[in-house]
């Protein structure tokens, strides 16, 4: 049993050290956040990538059943086919590019940016920013801006634009394909 002069210190132990925790507890919700997040982002990056390599995949089979049948097919729907199928692959190919970060700012969390910064300059500045939290944080919170914002949303508009070019082009294509075939068209 503690003495009465060390009752105090016993207690301001006991007073620090939930002190300590409610700091740590932040902290720790805010990192995990942070990094929830950026892996909500980065699975949907890879998601768009899996979307765009499908649509390129289906356009192309389409633009090579369509030139190879081409004396089976009539005009309209041929260039309908092979039309749509060449823009959704234009579409999907323009998604999975990466694009340049704006110039004048170094981030350390893409490859294009720190890439043009030497190994000593890339390692001094990283240890800046990993050791002002705020600075860390901020770096984060710039990324998962900058993914959702300009990366996703560009991504996945390009990827819808395919997507509708595609199944406009079929539509259009069997309605063209169907309109050949009715006796009272071609006669």
């Amino acid at each position: 049993m503690p003495t009465p002069e060390q009752q105090p210190a016993a207690n301001q132990a006991s007073i620090d050290q939930p002190a300590q925790e409610e700091a740590i507890l932040p902290r720790l919700l805010a990192s995990n956040a942070l990094r929830a997040n950026l892996t909500k982002h980065m699975t949907l990056n890879q998601m768009a990538d899996s979307k765009a390599s499908m649509i390129m995949t289906a356009a192309s089979i389409i633009i090579t059943i369509t030139l190879t049948q081409y004396d089976r097919l009539n005009l309209p729907t041929i260039l309908l086919l092979s039309g749509s199928g060449l823009l959704a692959v234009i579409f999907s190919i323009i998604a999975i590019i990466p694009p340049l970060h704006a110039t004048g700012s170094t981030n350390l969390f893409y490859f294009r940016s720190f890439s043009e910064l030497s190994e000593e300059e890339f390692t001094a500045q990283f240890k800046t920013a990993i050791a002002d939290r705020e600075k860390l944080y901020a770096a984060y919170l710039h990324e998962i801006y900058y993914l959702g914002k300009h990366r996703l949303t560009r991504k996945y508009s390009l990827i819808r634009n395919g997507l509708w070019t595609l199944l406009i082009g079929l539509l259009g294509a069997t309605l063209s394909a169907v309109l050949h075939r009715l006796p009272f068209i071609q006669g």
